[in-house]
């Protein structure tokens, strides 16, 4: 069965649907499945990808075409403008290239297309598997409060939507998706394949961190709903009690300028310029989960799954992650992890102090969560539903 895959990512950031996607398509079963991975912007995991032996392949995505802005206020002739615009990019994005995917898929003799994302993109995929008669699937890795009526027109063609979370599959059942259409699997990690690859020592001596200092720190791409703010305001918090904490915000920082910004100027009115650390990208994460005490997840909006507490737990590392969304799907509050009400800085501040001062605990918690990563989250697991939900589709 040959299967293309689709990151719909349409920028060039790296994020955890990649690194899902790699694991999936890295342990399929080969002597059953032929996997293509195909995405629409040149980024940092491709060579990862080639290396692995995958065929993977840039299959460029144009931008819509955006004139109707200033005319917007001008009643009629504004609504006019706007309509001819929404005409203009569903053929510039949608039947256009919905054409071109249809004549890709029969040219490679494509048996199922499987996007990677959400059922709010890669329209033009969903139509060009219908116009080949390829059947179509999709993840869905995002609460999304409003799902248009072009995007449900879309997922009520689609063979199946693998949800990653029953807190997806929930919402998604609000937004009026039939049940019969959902089903949820857990992104998969393989704990034994999270390892750092470089000293301690060398993380501390590339960020100026003194020997003894407690570190705590989140992973993720700089963005808002991510919730920094609230991690560094905690920071400010504990720095009453240990003055030489340091802080590692891990992630890229061209995603959300805006907010890097204000971050950055937060920092400074807290005077917190010696304790928290922007590290950027890293490619390897488990390098800077290495030398944390405590890993935080603090999401203030409900987080679709949160990929990175399954790496700490890898790592063995006590997280404590902000109560919402997936979260509750993951950490057992109290036994593998700790939980507080998202965006309460005060909660966070007082959660982690409990693990800093209690070190068994917090190392109890980690083997807990180590084992749970393994049990319940592991690859094999994830990759053995998709494949049946394969069979199913064919049978």
């Amino acid at each position: 069965m040959r299967i293309l895959y689709c990151e719909g990512n349409m920028d060039s950031s790296v994020g955890g649907s990649h690194y899902s996607l790699f694991y999936l398509v890295e342990s399929l079963d080969k002597s059953r499945y032929e996997p293509i991975v195909v995405f629409h912007r040149e980024n940092r995991l491709i060579p990862m990808y080639r290396q692995a032996g995958l065929d993977s392949r840039v299959f460029p995505y144009r931008d819509a075409v955006r004139f109707a802005a200033r005319l917007s206020r001008f009643g009629f002739a504004g609504r006019f403008v706007q309509l001819v615009q929404n005409l203009v990019n569903i053929w510039r994005m949608v039947i256009f290239p919905g054409v071109r995917c249809a004549l890709y898929l029969r040219a490679h003799h494509v048996d199922l297309v499987h996007l990677n994302n959400t059922i709010i993109r890669n329209h033009h995929w969903m139509l060009g598997a219908t116009l080949a008669r390829v059947k179509c699937i999709s993840h869905e890795r995002g609460i999304n409060e409003h799902i248009s009526w072009f995007s449900r027109f879309f997922a009520r063609r689609l063979s199946a939507i693998i949800c990653i979370s029953g807190c997806v599959k929930d919402n998604l059942l609000k937004q009026g998706i039939a049940a019969n259409q959902l089903v949820v699997v857990h992104n998969g990690l393989d704990p034994d394949r999270v390892r750092a690859k470089v000293d301690s020592a060398e993380i501390h001596q590339r960020h100026g961190i003194e020997p003894g200092s407690p570190i705590i720190g989140i992973i993720g791409n700089i963005k808002e709903w991510k919730g920094q703010d609230v991690v560094v305001r905690a920071t400010a918090r504990l720095r009453e009690r240990w003055p030489n904490i340091r802080c590692l915000l891990v992630g890229d920082t061209e995603v959300d300028r805006v907010y890097e910004e204000r971050l950055r100027s937060l920092v400074a009115e807290k005077s917190l310029q010696d304790n928290v650390i922007f590290t950027g990208y890293q490619p390897n994460v488990a390098d800077y989960l290495n030398v944390m005490h405590v890993m935080i997840h603090a999401s203030v909006l409900p987080e679709p799954f949160g990929r990175v507490l399954l790496e700490a737990m890898a790592m063995k590392k006590p997280v404590i992650g902000a109560r919402g969304g997936a979260v509750p799907e993951i950490i057992v509050d109290g036994e593998t992890g700790l939980m507080f009400t998202p965006g309460d800085d005060a909660e966070l501040a007082q959660e982690v102090a409990g693990l800093l001062e209690d070190s068994v605990r917090a190392k109890q918690m980690g083997e807990n969560g180590y084992k749970r990563a393994g049990q319940d989250f592991g690859i094999k697991k994830n990759v053995q539903k998709t494949q049946q939900l394969y069979e199913r589709l064919f049978s």
